[in-house]
């Protein structure tokens, strides 16, 4: 699955870093231009503060885990 996320504050940061923790499989922060960084790593989703678009890419469904993120 890959959906566009907003990760505007650092509460949600911490929160979704939280969650994607606890997922059993690979989840991972991309941009348009081909960055991508661990969701598990704390550090990675601080460096997606400064990207214009952050989606959140996983081979299993996490919708549910992460509906609260999901850009509008």
């Amino acid at each position: 699955m890959k959906v566009e996320i907003n990760l505007d504050t650092m509460s949600k940061i911490n929160q979704f870093v939280s969650i994607c923790s606890k997922i059993d499989c690979k989840v991972d922060l991309i941009d348009g231009e081909g960055y991508r960084v661990s969701a598990k790593s704390l550090v990675g989703a601080l460096a997606t503060v400064d990207w214009s678009q952050v989606y959140v890419v996983c081979e299993k469904d996490i919708y549910s885990h992460i509906k609260d993120f999901i850009a509008e």
